[in-house]
């Protein structure tokens, strides 16, 4: 009888392992990239906000070539990668999003010189 049972308790942890293996563990990694992912979209949103306010004399490629160099160093250091590709995606998605919330839809680059908000006369 204490035979039947110990074979009995051998396969059922055999089998409880081989669900963590199958299971548990693919869906830790996953989860553990999507939090990277989540705080690198967080820090990218910042970034663009952050170029957008302090560059705004500045044009486009400018302001995207120092977001570039910023997150690169940051996800260096958070230990997340990403490629070029991807990075370019996040930060044209996050210019994206922040002029949806300004409510303009138009780019926000101004040709005349003046800062954001002010009116040339015309």
């Amino acid at each position: 009888m204490n035979e039947i049972l110990f074979e009995l308790l051998k396969v059922v942890i055999m089998v409880a392992v081989m669900l963590i293996t199958r299971y548990a563990i693919p869906w830790v990694r996953e989860r553990i990239g999507a939090d990277k992912l989540a705080l690198a979209e967080k820090w990218v949103r910042y970034a663009v906000l952050k170029a957008q306010q302090v560059m705004w004399a500045d044009d486009g490629p400018e302001r995207k070539a120092y977001v570039t160099e910023f997150l690169k160093e940051l996800l260096i250091e958070k230990n997340i990668a990403l490629s070029d590709e991807q990075l370019d995606i996040l930060i044209e998605a996050a210019v994206k999003q922040m002029k949806i919330e300004a409510g303009s839809g138009v780019t926000i680059n101004n040709s005349a010189g003046e800062a954001p908000g002010e009116k040339t006369a015309k």
